[in-house]
């Protein structure tokens, strides 16, 4: 998620709050080529005026571990698109932080890796990772191009190991805006808050309360089952515990108080302490998800699908659900309640781009030129769009020289299900060069999706219920309303290019936050569970600070506030 994301787009997600806020034989394989590509040419090809033609190089196969991605990627058609244009097969390993561990210490890292900014360092000075300046002349040609040259120049000075080499592109550099709907934020069954008469919802308790009042009205399914209101997932480390923080704003960084706290020790200022009020209230309510602390994402998509959770803290689960929902009622489904208060995660313009999404490739790959050949792509102005918007001739075109989203491709993405799923537009969003609002060289911007034209024509009947309720002509405007009112704050307020420049954490800081981290994703459940009342709830809330300071997160903290000091006196000197 980007000094963010999350987004989707992963929801990434930002060092402290910000981390509230991965193919037959490849280079770490046998070497083994593959065999004949097939010709295969979009329809846009055949009139000759479509993508570029297929590369004279000889195909080979690539392990590549990408960072959030569905997975189902590998069949869908930009996936097959990617292959057609740079003769690279992805064997793609979705990244797994104690598969990596294990990777990393037994030096069998996939051949292209989305390198986690707290193990730079170590893979730097391990050599596990290359550098690629002389790879960038080679076979770096978009990379060239001075839409990237700041940030390749912060990667060297920041992202190096004080090296001043070139070990790691990044992606998602621009800027952002709010797409067609907020994905991140207090997502819930819109027909429930609806029939509750749209209450106000002006805090943690209140969003506790309409969940409450929805699973009394709705508390099992069609089959019998029990909803709940409230859960979380649990396979993406600290981020399930720290999610309050992208709808409150508090975390490391503050974007309420515009300024650095101890989110380990600081309950008024801290996502980890406002998640756990959130699920604390909702154990008080009864609607809080037994599997709340055991959940993984997945399991998180099952019970949307199966309709026993009616809330989460962003769209990304209930993606299927709302096809499936659509099909029973015209206002059915869920969507980003706009909360007047607090924090939206979007926006903001970065050169450093998304946290833990920078590429590099590993010192076992005996293909390299063929990894750079494949980055280079994914980063590029035409792998940037293909990502975001789809194949040209198939899902976008030129018409009277402007590149636009077709409508039957704009239908069907409102429609969804599996059929959007094949396309394969924006499952990779967090492997995407430029930002989907980055103006490209032939006047559109990346993705075509995010244009008043294709807005207009996208709303289906649950969308139309939410815009005509709000005053607005498309889901997001209600939130970019309110942050043009002052009443919210964006990642336009955090200094990500800050954040994202901080040093890497030496040894023994690594050891102590490892240590902190496990004892809050220990502790946090005695907290929630434990607590029969608020003044249990306090006394165990503060057991596990004294528990955190004794491991060393006060130690952590001071660390962070030198290091984001110092840090901002380099970039202000420009070295």
């Amino acid at each position: 998620m980007k000094l963010h994301a999350i987004n989707a787009r992963l929801a990434g997600v930002m060092a402290g709050m910000l981390a509230v806020l991965t193919v037959l034989a490849g280079c770490s394989g046998t070497g083994e080529k593959v065999g004949e590509r097939q010709n295969v040419q979009s329809e846009a090809d055949a009139d000759g005026d479509g993508a570029a033609a297929a590369p004279a190089k000889e195909p080979v196969t690539l392990k590549v571990q990408l960072n959030s991605v569905g997975n189902d990627f590998e069949r869908t058609e930009v996936y097959e698109e990617i292959k057609r244009l740079t003769g690279v097969t992805m064997n793609v390993e979705m990244y797994d932080e104690q598969k990596f561990k294990v990777e990393l210490a037994g030096g069998d890292l996939p051949d292209i890796i989305q390198v986690p900014n707290k193990n730079m360092k170590e893979l730097i000075e391990g050599g596990n990772i290359i550098p690629l300046d002389d790879l960038l002349k080679t076979n770096g040609p978009d990379l060239q191009q001075p839409l990237y040259e700041k940030s390749l120049d912060y990667m060297r000075t920041f992202w190096s190991d004080n090296t001043n080499k070139l070990y790691m592109i990044p992606v998602q550099i621009g800027s952002s805006d709010f797409g067609f709907d907020q994905q991140v934020g207090f997502n819930v069954r819109w027909d429930y808050y609806k029939e509750l008469g749209y209450p106000k919802i002006a805090s943690l308790d209140d969003m506790v309360n309409v969940l409450a009042e929805m699973v009394q009205r709705h508390g099992t399914t069609k089959d019998g089952k029990k909803v709940y209101g409230v859960s979380m997932w649990n396979d993406w480390y600290t981020w399930g515990i720290r999610s309050m923080g992208l709808i409150t704003g508090n975390g490391m960084y503050d974007v309420n108080t515009q300024q650095l706290v101890n989110e380990y020790t600081d309950p008024e200022h801290s996502s980890i302490w406002d998640t756990a009020y959130f699920l604390y209230r909702a154990q008080q309510k009864g609607i809080l998800d037994p599997d709340a602390f055991t959940a993984k994402f997945n399991d998180i998509v099952a019970k949307a699908s199966e309709g026993t959770l009616i809330s989460s803290i962003a769209t990304w689960p209930f993606t299927r659900a709302n096809a499936d929902l659509l099909k029973e009622g015209p206002d059915k489904g869920f969507v980003t309640i706009p909360l007047e208060w607090g924090f939206t995660n979007v926006g903001g313009t970065s050169v450093s781009g998304w946290t833990d999404r920078a590429f590099a490739i590993s010192a076992n790959c005996k293909y390299p030129e063929r990894a750079m050949d494949l980055i280079n792509f994914l980063v590029s102005e035409q792998g940037s769009r293909l990502i975001g918007s789809g194949i040209e001739g198939v899902h976008w075109e030129y018409v009277e020289g402007k590149p636009v989203m077709k409508q039957e491709t704009v239908e069907l993405a409102s429609a969804g299900g599996d059929n959007w799923k094949r396309t394969g537009i924006g499952m990779i969003a967090n492997q995407q060069g430029l930002s989907d609002y980055t103006k490209l060289n032939d006047g559109g911007i990346v993705n075509l999706f995010n244009t008043p034209e294709v807005f207009a024509t996208k709303l289906n009947s649950l969308n139309k219920d939410y815009v005509e309720h709000y005053g607005v002509t498309y889901p997001a405007e209600a939130y970019k309303r309110l942050v043009e009112q002052g009443k919210v704050k964006t990642l336009a307020n955090i200094p990500q290019d800050v954040l994202s420049a901080m040093p890497s954490q030496p040894d023994d800081i690594k050891r102590i936050l490892t240590k902190v981290d496990e004892l809050l994703l220990k502790g946090m459940p005695v907290v929630v569970l434990g607590s029969d009342n608020d003044l249990a709830f306090k006394a165990n809330r503060q057991a596990l600070i004294d528990k955190l300071i004794e491991a060393g997160a006060n130690t952590y903290f001071d660390w962070y506030k030198r290091s984001y000091e110092e840090t901002v006196a380099r970039l202000a000197s420009g070295k």
